[in-house]
């Protein structure tokens, strides 16, 4: 049965291009494509279809056979274009930095000055740089007149093109450990604002060209590599071709090198002549040249032998920390051994844990994260990863931060997503971890990157919170953390309006900012202030005259289904809900409409970075 017809998920009158789309790149790149992939097939198929104009599966086909040889070349792209990112499965770059000294040994017995690298399945360029930027840092720790060379090959031309030009979304960037990201990569500018690009001192010691795993000798001549990275492309193949390819890349290793391939795709009991030294990771059976310092490195999930990176977690989520957990458990190498509410309750914490690396967030009650690294970190401190809210581009407090000590930032997604960036999370962790001797370097791309938010035509914008009176303390805090650059807040408040002037007046000197109760007598709201306002009354009004405003809404608590349903239809606007648990946020009224889940710390934060950007 054919892998189209074989699954319904894909269209009976794209089943058979599907087919067809699939023989062509198996023939040209034997990358094995079943009926996992169909739907993912016909999808691209699609995408295609829109860019060259074509409405019909059937004049697709024929479109194929009219333009084979320039088609086919888009279909492998299009086909084989697979999601990666930088330091991608930081395992091996653990087992790497381990074996570094014997590889650098032996090139220095061969009489070589230069270690060669080959990526060979490199996509758009990211393990490439990567393993760059970690060469760059580690290898002079060891031999400082010891260089390298890293040779990237792809079977897609585009993704070849990208990784020669060097430029990626800063998104991506954020994700490099700031250790490895250093001095390398430049903000750009202008109509690139947005993008960063690699500096010449780690492009110049790269180089790409396209290259076919089934047509090696191709690419690579008779070069030997002291490392291969082959990984997350086996398993488009079949068991013979694998064992074909394993093969002729192995030939491709000096004696003492080493060969990578995906962790999700073990080259063990496949009868090649290979010995592992980790997980996925190899060196040839054969080998004369017995490694200086090559001992077994277990697999993280082997506990016993492998120790847990132990961590303290700072943050007044219960959610994040709960997550957190999820994210940093014992099979991922770490034990989350200790939790923390605030910096202060953290100092007390760390006195009776033993703790390798501290998870701290920024916007904290009691104790903030800047705060408490001004008076706690020093040398003898565990090393430090900020995961925050705040924009590393916050240069009042990311910069702050690293400033007094953390080693590295995350920028906390949102809670729906945070689990997704759990490599992310722990990649950071292990490099600060293993790497505690370094001192924090704020990199060139952050030093380019600072801004302030200031909120521009604030007259024109609106914040809005919905609040009950047992949350005054927090909304005085909320005052207390805003500029005097604001555009009016109005605080609504369900089923108070007889009480709400006495509580003005007993409230009054505990706001930063002038509050003012609202009835028909307020016709126009002013900059920097607080207005207290009955949400039955005066909502609709409020609603209908600043519809269309930039507009940034902040929910403590729970609210009625009834307030809930008409904050609904408010439309282009951001909506924060206070992060109260796991279980009680899933059943908040305005979950189906909120833009983040954050801890009412961060509202200040959240609001201003919104508005600051319309």
């Amino acid at each position: 049965m054919s892998i189209a017809a074989s699954t319904g998920h894909v269209n009976s009158e794209f089943a058979p291009v599907v087919e067809k789309v699939s023989s062509i790149v198996h023939k040209i790149t034997g990358n094995r494509l079943g009926e996992k992939q169909a739907y993912m097939i016909e999808t691209r198929i699609r995408k295609r279809m829109l860019d060259i104009g074509l409405k019909e599966a059937k004049d697709y086909s024929r479109y194929v056979d009219e333009h084979y040889e320039k088609e086919c070349a888009i279909l492998v792209g299009l086909i084989t274009t697979h999601h990666t990112f930088f330091f991608r499965e930081f395992a091996h770059f653990e087992i790497l930095k381990k074996m570094l000294p014997d590889l650098v040994a032996q090139a220095n017995k061969r009489g070589d000055k230069i270690l060669k690298i080959w990526s060979a399945a490199c996509s758009r360029g990211q393990e490439v740089y990567s393993l760059a930027m970690f060469l760059d840092y580690h290898l002079p720790q060891y031999d400082h007149s010891m260089s390298f060379k890293i040779f990237g090959t792809d079977i897609d031309v585009d993704s070849i093109s990208v990784a020669s030009n060097g430029v990626y979304h800063q998104n991506e960037i954020k994700e490099i450990p700031m250790n490895y990201l250093g001095n390398n990569w430049a903000k750009g500018s202008g109509d690139i604002s947005l993008y960063a690009k690699v500096k010449n001192n780690l492009k110049s010691k790269c180089e790409f060209k396209p290259g076919n795993l089934l047509k090696i000798s191709e690419s690579v001549k008779n070069e030997k590599f002291d490392v291969i990275f082959c990984r997350n492309v086996f398993i488009y193949f079949e068991t013979e071709q694998v064992q074909k390819i394993t093969k002729e890349l192995m030939s491709h290793l000096y004696p003492s090198g080493i060969l990578f391939s995906g962790i999700s795709e073990p080259l063990t009991g496949m009868h090649l002549e290979i010995v592992p030294i980790g997980p996925s990771a190899y060196m040839p059976k054969s080998t004369s040249v017995a490694p200086v310092h090559a001992p077994i490195i277990s697999p993280v999930s082997d506990l016993q032998s492998q120790g847990l990176i132990r961590v303290l977690c700072v943050d007044d989520s219960q959610s994040i920390l709960t997550l957190l957990k999820r994210v940093l458990n014992k099979e991922n190498g770490f034990e989350v051994v200790a939790t923390a509410l605030n910096g202060k309750d953290a100092m007390e914490k760390l006195r009776n844990h033993k703790v390798d690396v501290v998870t701290l967030d920024i916007h904290m009650p009691e104790m903030d994260g800047v705060t408490y690294l001004q008076k706690n970190f020093n040398k003898l401190h565990p090393p430090v990863v900020i995961i925050s809210s705040a924009s590393r581009a916050d240069s009042e407090v990311a910069m702050k931060a690293l400033k007094y000590g953390a080693s590295d930032y995350v920028e906390k997604p949102a809670l729906n997503i945070l689990e997704e960036r759990g490599e992310e999370i722990r990649t950071k962790l292990r490099s600060v971890a293993q790497d505690i001797q370094r001192k924090a370097i704020v990199s060139s791309f952050d030093n380019e990157n600072q801004k302030h938010y200031s909120i521009s035509s604030p007259e024109k914008k609106l914040r809005v919170v919905f609040a009950s009176l047992s949350d005054l303390p927090k909304l005085k805090e909320l005052s207390k953390n805003l500029d005097l650059n604001q555009p009016p807040t109005i605080i609504f408040f369900e089923g108070q309006a007889e009480i709400l002037e006495a509580v003005i007046l007993e409230n009054a000197s505990g706001f930063k900012h002038q509050i003012q109760y609202v009835d028909k007598e307020v016709m126009r709201f002013e900059t920097n202030k607080f207005y207290f306002a009955d949400f039955k009354n005066y909502f609709p009004v409020i609603y209908k005259r600043y519809s269309g405003a930039p507009c940034s809404l902040l929910s403590f608590g729970s609210i009625s289904s009834h307030a809930a349903k008409l904050i609904g239809d408010w439309k282009g606007i951001q909506l924060l809900v206070e992060d109260i648990n796991e279980s009680a946020n899933k059943k908040h009224p305005l979950m189906p409409f909120s833009t983040d889940v954050v801890p009412a710390t961060s509202f200040s934060y959240m609001s201003c970075r919104y508005l600051s950007t319309k």
